[in-house]
């Protein structure tokens, strides 16, 4: 497992190495600076948090802006402006299109961002994090879904994350769209057997939750608040919390879809490891994302397809994606797994 790390605000020493994480998503971006010391251990100093910083979905510019953000408010929290980390390794999903890592390169230099940066994949840290040597499966389901496995030999596959049209499969999209369309059912149901439509009358619980947070009562209300929305990836992804909740208080159409969530990423996590051989083997499992990392009932629905699947997977929880970035700014931990550039 990864070593220990101090807590927010332990070392007020800058006689080490500064060292910058970002971690930047689909949902929100984070950023932490931690001096690493000569034994090695980094003790964080100051986090930073931000919004949605995935390029692919808000754009490059406004990615930037996101990132420079978290940074920025990490820097306030450390209480060292003005000293430059040296290192900096940033975990930003949707570069693993090598164009995107390219311009995020260049950007980073342009900045001053660090002395030298490495830009890693979103899932790399996950297993950076959650498995002794890097090795093994990292599964996330946030916004979008992805899974990541590497092998001893260095082998190493990615599967999914092809975003909200093509997949996300068993993610916060994936579940908040199936709430939606519950609630759409169950309206239009109400309206068949009643001169006037009540939804409350005939939804079940879930239903009636997604009603209730968007104020809205019938059809043409719920989908224009939906498609008039910004960002509506993310409307729809943020309902994902009302069906890992109503699944906690029992109720069946939300286990049902968690169920269905669970079946898909099995399946994703399956994939990543037969790529490169781990499907014969017991592996590290290293979970990630809020709908995964807040949902005790998925965790477990989850380990039951992964096992009816005749995968062997040692579960860990990952709840903080810049512990595994510290992680792999250790060279000795990292080797050729990270790129540095000056």
């Amino acid at each position: 497992m990864p070593p220990e790390i101090s807590p927010l605000g332990s070392c007020n020493s800058p006689a080490g190495e500064l060292i910058l994480a970002v971690d930047s998503g689909g949902t929100k971006t984070a950023a932490c600076l931690a001096m690493v010391s000569a034994s090695g251990k980094p003790s964080i100093l100051g986090e930073g948090r931000s919004s949605a910083g995935n390029p692919l979905s808000v754009g490059f510019d406004l990615a930037a802006d996101t990132i420079a953000q978290a940074v920025e408010a990490a820097r306030q929290a450390s209480r060292l402006d003005d000293r430059r980390p040296a290192r900096a390794v940033l975990s930003i999903a949707g570069t693993a299109n090598r164009e995107m890592a390219d311009r995020f390169a260049a950007w980073a230099k342009s900045t001053a961002l660090a002395d030298r940066v490495a830009l890693v994949s979103d899932v790399l840290p996950i297993l950076a994090a959650g498995s002794p040597d890097a090795c093994g499966l990292a599964l996330i389901s946030g916004t979008g879904s992805s899974a990541f496995a590497r092998a001893a030999d260095g082998r190493s596959a990615r599967r999914g994350g092809w975003g909200f049209m093509l997949g996300d499969e068993g993610s916060g999209y994936a579940l908040g769209r199936a709430a939606l369309r519950l609630a759409l059912d169950s309206m239009e149901s109400s309206s068949r057997s009643s001169a006037s439509p009540s939804p409350s009358a005939h939804s079940d619980y879930l239903a009636q939750k997604v009603l209730s947070l968007l104020e809205v009562n019938t059809v043409p209300d719920l989908t224009r608040v939906i498609y008039s929305s910004p960002n509506p990836r993310h409307a729809v992804a943020s309902l994902a919390p009302l069906v890992t909740d109503a699944a906690e208080q029992g109720d069946s159409a939300a286990r049902s879809v968690l169920r269905d969530a669970a079946t898909d990423l099995a399946r994703l996590a399956f994939r990543a490891a037969r790529a490169v051989g781990l499907e014969q083997a017991t592996t590290p499992l290293a979970l990630a994302g809020s709908v995964l990392t807040n949902s005790a009932y998925l965790q477990e629905e989850l380990l039951g397809e992964i096992s009816a699947l005749e995968l062997h997977c040692e579960l860990r929880v990952v709840t903080n994606p810049l512990l595994g970035c510290l992680r792999l700014a250790d060279s000795k931990f990292a080797g050729s797994l990270v790129s540095w550039s000056d």
